[in-house]
């Protein structure tokens, strides 16, 4: 090769890495300042800086070092969460799991869009914490179980038996069965019956056609599986269906395997009103 060839490629990929690097450096750029993480024997608590008075709510994060998996554990709500301190979000974050080491980052919805920052610093839960044994079961458990989706009647139906967790709030704390659902710009948790995975139940068929909000119809969706969930709302006294939300708390979610879907496990549900209209915009340009 003549050197003023092999010099030519040398500048043309040092030109491409610089590019490359400036666009790194200016997508970290475009994530906000790493929350705050206390560990104590007691309990971990995420301090996460107010950004913007626009926030709607904040997403949490956790990672488990050990696997590299990474749940969405809750929901803050603006400005209910801003009780104690005007200028961070607290989040307490209690189903963990000792001698695993986690870190954490959240995502603001402000204005509708979504940021995220920087993961939290490491940490690390001691044996003598307060936090649950390997034993301890946080999640669902599948055991075997499945689910069937009935394109008749836009319905799934759950089969075998699913255990529940087992950790001391569950019963307690009142946590809620919830089935996640995606599509291609939302990923959403919603309340399912508790009787719908109870193999004794003669009635285990969720009706997804009532149950899913316009978005998630005449769309392509996937189900992701299910998780519990706990909700405390700003004002208890109310009754539930005129509650806000304050905080929510989500287990790790749990897979199930899906049939009557095909192999793309993709389901297409159509509204009730019919398809939708054509596209009349009266602009002409």
């Amino acid at each position: 090769m003549k050197k003023g060839t092999s010099f030519f490629y040398i500048s043309l990929a040092l030109l491409a890495f610089s590019f490359i690097s400036c666009k790194l450096k200016m997508a970290e750029e475009d994530l906000y300042d790493k929350p705050g993480v206390s560990v104590t024997p007691s309990q971990v608590t995420i301090i996460i800086p107010k950004v913007s008075n626009d926030t709607k709510y904040v997403n949490v994060y956790r990672r488990d070092k050990s696997n590299d998996e990474v749940v969405n554990i809750g929901i803050l709500y603006h400005p209910q969460a801003l009780d104690s301190d005007p200028k961070n979000y607290l989040y307490i974050d209690s189903l963990i799991t000792k001698r695993h080491s986690y870190d954490y980052r959240v995502r603001y919805n402000i204005g509708g869009s979504y940021h995220y920052s920087e993961w939290t610093d490491s940490i690390f839960i001691e044996s003598n914490y307060n936090a649950y044994d390997e034993s301890v079961h946080l999640v669902y458990r599948a055991n075997g179980a499945e689910l069937t989706y009935e394109p008749t009647d836009y319905t799934l139906t759950f089969s075998g038996t699913i255990l529940p967790p087992d950790f001391q709030e569950f019963l307690s704390e009142n946590y809620k069965p919830m089935l996640i659902v995606q599509n291609d710009k939302y990923t959403q948790a919603f309340r399912i019956p508790t009787d719908c995975m109870d193999s004794n139940s003669n009635n285990r068929k969720i009706a997804l056609r009532s149950m899913l909000p316009a978005s998630f119809l005449d769309t392509n969706i996937k189900i992701n599986g299910i998780v519990a969930q706990k909700s405390t709302y700003v004002d208890e006294s109310k009754p539930e269906a005129e509650r806000e939300y304050k905080t929510i708390v989500w287990t790790a979610p749990t897979t199930l395997e899906l049939y009557g879907a095909g192999s793309s496990k993709v389901i297409n549900i159509p509204s009730q009103t019919g398809s939708a209209g054509l596209d009349y915009g009266r602009k002409a340009r």
